[in-house]
């Protein structure tokens, strides 16, 4: 019995022991990470989940886990990928391909002081990524993002290397200051509004507040539309804010990438000027009409030759070029990223050219588990040859000069008009394109140094420290030349003074963060994030300006070699500073219902005391239906549909310091340096408010369409603006002796649009995936009311005359063109004798009589119906904000190819075409014209809608409905087409990663304009002089070959 017992006790362990074994069983898992490119990924964490077993990839991406018993799933992390969990199942070798980040459907955005899962964000909140802009041969950010946001309008001012663009987030929002949004530059504060020298030429553009930003550097773009998303900002939201976050280093070994291009840019549209033989006929017509002798060497124009093209001898095929190098890394604790970059552009107008030289170092190191650290630096220079003013100068002097002046002499100095001009001499384009000096150097470092400190799992404290310090220098210098007449040697013309000018400036400033954040989730279903913080920002401001003239040679302009008793100096200083308390919670509850509040107070310098602080709440909340219970059938058909409304308010205090009380200005008298009083005071002086309500609804359909739609209403009142007084209460301008005018509160502009975007993948396969992307902006202005109902008209310069071309007033909408409506050409006699008398003038038999109405005049409509016309017929005759903006996007990929075709629209709104009033004015000698033109008309030609020939400032140049033109256009804005070498054959060559791709650039443009370029845009971002084209340097095609290549 005994020996049996044992004989049990003995199975009894064993069976215990085999089972123990059998528990403690592990399977070894094996594989390879890749990210979505097929590059192998080193250093990522590969860990079985509920439990402490990991491991780590090497560096050729590889890894093997001994998985105990029983586990059912494992982690793989890396910083900057999304994580994903994989289901082990009876796999020994499992190979995982893990998403960058930005492109999960589970990213975040930023939102000001913070980030949010996309899927719980209440407020309207556009991204653009990386790839989004990648490869895009542009100079600066703002050009970048034309189309690729609903409710963003973006105009290229000029299409001048390194000029700026004018941006518009939901439409026009204040009828004084900047309408630019503000930019957040990895924590640091950038104002949209174009940089603008007292130096510059007159209708010259800024200069792009962004251009020294390396494109290439950025990795996410998140745009702030409505003023619950906006308010956290204050009194800098009021036009929208765009945060930009650039790259930070990946964990793992060390990468180091290339990308560059090489371009050829090239005007892809040319005016059909008048030839010679055309240009001698018509000056032979215009002189028989207003009396003036023929010129002799026009005596048979059917025996000259073409002539000189002017717009060949000043446009040019330019190169364009941009290399940039960087490096990233880093395991658990540091990561890095720096990178450099240079750009060269060369205009395709001669004379102008930008470069750009930038270094950027992003660094985060882990001290503590509770403690991080990090900072970003960045170090860039711009030098750049604006050339002759971009409105009004080398294009619009290249198309009045004569076909019959050659660009240069044979000794090969430049051309002026002969002696016969009687209207004054027109300089060779070309000379001054390359005789004058307009050069302007930006050096800008900004930097932002962060802390975080966790003190619990639910709270942390960051701490921000940032700042920037940007120096610019101008330098304007027109050197002396003269040239001879030809016919005439008595008469010399030119420039007999040589002038030089310089104006540099400093900007500095600095910026102090603290904010507490605090996100717990109660009983599974509550969700809570706050944040609450202070932030002190103080900015100083310094320039100088200095010029003189008459300097012995050319080949030295420096001020101190100019004339003793000419010089003239300036010097400007300023500071502001703000402080700002905000706080902000973010509820959710079980992922269906969600409330955002916010609240600011903003303290500025730049009002008196008992004026100086203002508020800015704002609050909206989410209902997420899909999640209901009841849409529960349906989630196959519409998933993530969620219900938006927000409401909030935010302000804007962009004006000069000290405009509340008054300054002294010195003077110089014939005792000695005195003063005068600068401005008038107003110490009632406040805040610009705006209030927006937003109303948006998002949802997916069939799991492959995206659609986000928001309608908003946006009221803008008490603009910061200089009171329209009389001269005969400021004693005229400030620097004859007058006092400025004071900056006073005035005025309400309501702005209500919809927008909306879709994204479709419309076809996912193995080896072929076609995705779409489209969005639509719509918005329409209105002028509500102006200080004491006064109306706004703006002017242009054309020669020597201020001409009124837009009116803003109440009930109509901002910038809106004003002038007389055509209704016909006066061609028969009956027709003339029965019209309305036009501006008090007689009935004249003789065509082209100045001082009298003939046959062959433009006939205006009497609006008043008065029997007459005059001023009083003027009314609003065009608007040049356009309907609604529209872009299509379009992303291929066959295996390794991939191809991208970006289309960018524009529909509705007036082109102001003021080029027609001198290239087809047909009112004087020496001019030319354009070819078109030649069919003006004429008792022969009755059919024609050109004006007849006619001397002098005449009627038929009035500011009408003659000169505006459709605004709507198409453009093949970009379409890029690629090949990615496979990894597999890339490690043969040392190499990741290899791109190359080919894209062109503003492919061609679809438009009924007649003019070079049809996207005008604004003067300096001046909202009241929108789509007035002058001559403005035509954005360029561009074709460019590049290369992506990771190391």
């Amino acid at each position: 019995m005994g020996k049996i017992l044992r004989i049990a006790c003995l199975f009894s362990l064993m069976f215990v022991c085999v089972r123990g074994m059998a528990q403690n069983q592990t399977a070894v898992i094996k594989g390879t990470v890749t990210d979505d490119k097929g590059v192998t990924l080193p250093g990522v964490s590969v860990r079985v989940k509920n439990s402490q077993v990991s491991a780590v990839t090497n560096k050729d991406g590889n890894y093997s886990i001994n998985v105990p018993n029983g586990a059912t799933e494992i982690t793989f992390s890396f910083i900057g990928m999304k994580s994903q969990d994989v289901t082990i199942g009876k796999r020994t070798v499992i190979n995982v391909v893990l998403v960058n980040s930005s492109t999960a459907l589970a990213d975040v955005v930023v939102i000001g002081y913070g980030v949010q899962k996309r899927q719980d964000v209440n407020g309207a909140i556009s991204s653009v990524t990386a790839k989004d802009i990648q490869n895009i041969p542009q100079t600066s950010v703002d050009q970048l993002l034309q189309g690729k946001a609903a409710g963003i309008t973006v105009t290229n001012g000029s299409g001048a290397p390194g000029s700026s663009a004018s941006v518009h987030i939901r439409g026009i929002t204040s009828l004084s200051g900047s309408n630019e949004p503000l930019y957040v530059v990895d924590g640091v504060f950038i104002d949209g509004a174009a940089y603008v020298t007292q130096n510059q030429n007159n209708g010259e553009n800024g200069v792009s507040p962004l251009s020294y930003l390396n494109p290439n550097d950025i990795e996410s773009i998140d745009i702030l539309k409505d003023a619950s998303a906006t308010a956290i900002y204050g009194s800098r939201g009021s036009n929208g804010v765009i945060i930009i976050t650039t790259k930070k280093g990946k964990n793992g070994s060390a990468h180091l990438n290339y990308d560059g291009y090489y371009g050829v840019q090239q005007q892809g549209h040319f005016l059909k000027m008048m030839d010679l033989q055309q240009y001698a006929s018509i000056q032979n017509t215009i002189a028989d009409i207003t009396g003036v002798s023929r010129r002799g060497e026009f005596a048979d124009p059917s025996l000259l030759g073409p002539g000189t093209n002017w717009q060949k001898a000043v446009f040019r095929n330019a190169p364009m070029q941009s290399h940039n190098l960087s490096m990233n890394g880093g395991n658990e604790n540091v990561n890095y990223f720096i990178s450099g970059g240079f750009l060269k552009q060369n205009g395709t107008i001669i004379g102008s050219n930008f470069k750009r030289y930038s270094f950027r170092t992003n660094v985060e190191g882990k001290v503590k588990n509770w403690f991080k650290l990090g900072s970003n630096i960045t170090l860039n220079r711009t030098d750049q040859n604006i050339g002759a003013s971009d409105n009004g100068g080398i294009v619009y002097t290249a198309l009045l000069n004569a076909p019959d002046q050659a660009a240069s002499n044979p000794d090969g100095s430049y051309t002026v008009a002969p002696a016969s001009y009687g209207s004054g001499t027109f300089i060779s384009p070309v000379a001054l394109a390359m005789l004058n000096t307009n050069n302007l150097v930006r050096s800008q470092v900004n930097a932002n140094f962060y802390a975080d400190i966790r003190f619990t799992k639910d709270l942390t404290l960051r701490s921000e420290i940032g700042g920037y310090n940007n120096f610019s220098k101008s330098v304007l210098f027109f050197p002396s030349y003269t040239v001879t007449s030809p016919t005439n040697p008595s008469l010399i013309f030119g420039n007999p003074i040589a002038s030089l000018s310089e104006y540099s400036d400093q900007a500095l400033g600095w910026n102090w963060k603290e904010y507490l954040t605090y996100n717990h989730t109660f009983a599974q279903k509550h969700n809570i994030t706050a944040t609450a913080g202070y932030e002190l920002n103080e900015g100083t401001y310094n320039s100088m300006s200095a010029a003189t003239n008459t300097f012995l040679s050319n080949d030295l302009p420096t001020l101190n070699l100019g004339g003793a008793k000419i010089p003239t100096i300036g010097e400007n200083k300023s500071s502001n500073t703000l402080q700002s308390f905000y706080a902000r919670a973010i509820y959710d509850y079980d992922n269906r219902y969600s409330l955002t509040a916010s609240f600011r107070s903003d303290r500025s310098s730049n009002f008196a005391q008992g004026h100086q602080i203002a508020y800015f709440p704002a609050a909206a909340i989410g209902w997420t239906i899909s999640n209901e219970s009841f849409m529960a059938g349906i989630k196959k058909i519409a998933n993530n549909v969620k219900f938006r409304v927000g409401y909030g308010e935010v302000g804007n205090q962009n004006i000069p310091g000290y405009q509340y009380g008054s300054a002294l200005n010195p003077t110089i008298t014939g005792l000695g340096t005195g003063f005068n009083v600068s401005n008038y005071n107003n110490p009632n002086l406040t805040w610009q408010t705006s209030q927006q309500t937003d109303v948006g609804l998002d949802f997916t359909l069939l799991g492959r369409v995206d659609v986000a739609v928001d309608w908003y209403n946006k009221t803008s009142k008490n603009f910061l603006f200089q009171a329209p007084l009389p001269e005969f209460l400021t004693g005229g301008p400030n620097y004859l002796g007058g006092i400025s005018p004071p900056y006073v509160n005035g005025g309400k502009v309501s702005n209500k649009g919809i927008e909306f975007s879709i994204t479709s993948r419309n076809i996912i396969s193995k080896s072929f995936n076609w995705s779409t992307t489209a969005t639509f902006t719509h918005y329409a202005n209105k002028v509500i009311s102006t200080y004491n109902n006064s109306i706004i008209n703006a002017s242009i310069t054309s020669g020597f005359l201020q001409i009124p071309v837009t009116r803003t007033a109440v009930g109509g909408p901002i910038g809106e063109f004003y002038g007389y409506t055509v209704k016909d050409i006066f061609r028969t006699q009956d027709q003339l004798q029965n019209a309305p008398v036009q501006f008090g003038q007689p009935i004249s038999t003789t065509l082209g009589t100045t001082g009298s109405t003939t046959l062959g005049d433009i006939q205006y409509v009497d609006i008043n119906h008065d029997g007459k016309i005059d001023a009083n017929d003027m009314s609003a005759i065009g608007n040049p904000n356009p309907k609604f903006t529209y872009s299509f996007t379009n992303n291929f990929t066959y295996k390794d190819f991939d191809l991208s075709i970006f289309l960018y629209g524009s529909y509705g709104g007036k082109i102001l075409n003021y080029l027609n009033y001198t290239v087809e004015g047909l009112n004087g000698l020496y001019t030319n014209q354009l070819a078109e033109a030649a069919n003006f008309w004429s008792p022969t030609n009755s059919n024609s809608n050109i004006p007849a020939p006619k001397g002098g400032v005449n009627p038929n140049l009035n500011m009408s409905t003659r000169f505006l033109e459709s605004a709507s256009f198409l453009r093949f804005q970009n379409v890029r087409l690629g090949y990615n070498l496979p990894s597999r054959w890339a490690k043969h060559i040392a190499l990741n990663r290899l791109k190359v791709y080919c894209s062109a650039q503003n492919l061609f443009v679809i438009t009924g304009y007649k003019g070079l370029d049809p996207e005008v845009g604004q003067q300096n971002q001046n909202v009241f002089l929108t789509n007035i084209d002058l001559g403005r340097y035509p954005s360029p095609r561009v074709i460019t070959f590049g290369v992506n290549a990771e190391f």
